[in-house]
């Protein structure tokens, strides 16, 4: 019999054995909560009669759950991580989700026991707000953990915060006001440019209604540094089963609708005669449109 098994035995027959071993559950004279002591229970070894112990002995299974944190950061010099550069777990939180405190204690333990020699651990969890709820935070050794190993982030509370970091600002963009939101982006595609890719994928996920190029046109209305990104292209490139040239044609007429207006019949053929490139870089130049005047305007370009 191996000896673990021996234990898993012993504690089936004797359950109260636990009490020698953990000494502040043992119970005076009263008993537990005031009542008489269990019979044959002072002697840590129980009773025949199973109804005569302080506790009971149930077999359980732990099953195995696949758990997939938003993201684990690993100092790149010290794998283990160190006291002032820690392995660093995050998690994301934007919806009450009533079992993440009990998940989120599974998972950071799993991923000590999965992760090779991590000597140091950090857990953050960004929230957008506090007021979310996560479940319950008892009993008492999860209650601590969740109190003394979590950091957590309010990001609501970040994004009132003023002249904040670009890198902050852009950690905060999900939880903007609809009326700060457009402003926000601008803001920061101005200062970076190149985390147009990062804050594509928040604008599809906060305005799942939209298409790209409405994201485009809407909420990031600039026009040179789109030229040369997936985005752009992603956009001429709709439209295919209509054929190329025509997909791309009816795109940007959907576009300035959008930002002029329904279209006049002069001005609709007016673009059915433009030529590829023209079509391109009209795609380019109504990202900057605010209506119809700018249409004509760029059209009377065209033909001077």
């Amino acid at each position: 019999m191996q000896s673990d098994h021996w234990y898993h035995e012993l504690f089936k027959a004797m359950p109260d054995l636990v009490r020698h071993l953990l000494p502040e559950l043992a119970v005076g004279e009263g008993g537990a909560d005031g009542e008489p002591p269990a019979p044959g229970a002072g002697d840590g070894f129980g009773s025949p009669d199973a109804m005569a112990t302080t506790y009971t002995f149930r077999p359980v299974v732990l099953k195995k759950s696949a758990h997939s944190p938003d993201a684990v950061l690993w100092p790149r010099q010290l794998p283990g991580g160190s006291e002032a550069l820690p392995v660093v777990l995050v998690e994301v939180k934007m919806h009450a989700d009533p079992g993440f405190h009990r998940r989120l204690a599974a998972e950071t333990f799993r991923l000590l026991q999965q992760q090779g020699p991590i000597e140091h651990l950090r857990v953050l969890v960004l929230l957008a707000h506090r007021r979310l709820q996560l479940g319950p935070t008892g009993p008492p050794l999860l209650r601590r953990f969740l109190e003394q190993d979590v950091t957590w982030v309010d990001l609501e509370s970040i994004s009132r915060q003023p002249s904040l970091d670009p890198s902050l600002a852009l950690l905060t963009l999900p939880v903007q006001k609809e009326a700060d939101f457009a402003p926000c982006c601008q803001q920061l595609l101005q200062q970076r440019p190149d985390w147009i890719e990062l804050i594509l994928p928040i604008l599809s996920e906060r305005f799942p209604g939209l298409t790209t190029a409405q994201l485009m046109t809407t909420y990031a209305n600039f026009r040179d540094f789109w030229r040369h990104t997936p985005a752009f292209q992603d956009i001429l490139q709709e439209g295919r089963s209509e054929g190329l040239d025509e997909g791309r044609r009816a795109l940007v007429v959907t576009l300035l609708q959008r930002r002029c207006g329904p279209l006049s019949p002069a001005t609709g053929a007016r673009i059915e005669d433009l030529g590829l490139p023209q079509l391109q870089e009209l795609a380019l130049a109504l990202l900057d449109f605010q209506g119809a005047e700018d249409l004509s305007r760029w059209l009377e370009e065209q033909d001077s």
